[in-house]
């Protein structure tokens, strides 16, 4: 794999308890989709930026898929995974993990958080 363009910083805004999905596509500087095809992936949220307390987590097979026809990360937090999502925001990171175990950011930020006012 060639060299990967810089860390794309996203921030979203979400409801406490929401179920919140994204696909990330990652292109080299040619503009040619990455093949992430046997990488693994992982996705952190944590209260803070360098934050102790670890909100939610998905990996590669439980809440991240790889289509290795399309070259899309998909990623998918349960409303119980955004529930424990800190007010008023919380740090999120995800990491593509290679063979080698060489970590690598493809996306970074924020979710700007909201209590769910409906019970």
């Amino acid at each position: 794999m060639g060299c990967l363009m810089a860390i794309k910083e996203v921030n979203y805004d979400i409801i406490q308890g929401d179920t919140w999905s994204v696909d990330i596509y990652v292109k080299d500087p040619s503009a040619v989709l990455v093949d992430f095809t046997g990488y693994n992936f992982i996705m952190e949220v944590r209260d803070k930026e360098g934050g102790n307390v670890l909100c939610a987590t998905a990996t590669l097979g439980n809440g991240i898929t790889y289509n290795d026809t399309t070259k899309v990360v998909s990623v998918e937090l349960t409303p119980a995974q955004t529930n424990k999502f800190n007010l008023p925001k919380s740090k999120y990171q995800i990491l593509s993990i290679d063979g080698s175990l060489r970590r690598k950011t493809l996306v970074q930020g924020w979710f700007q958080v909201k209590a769910n006012t409906i019970q």
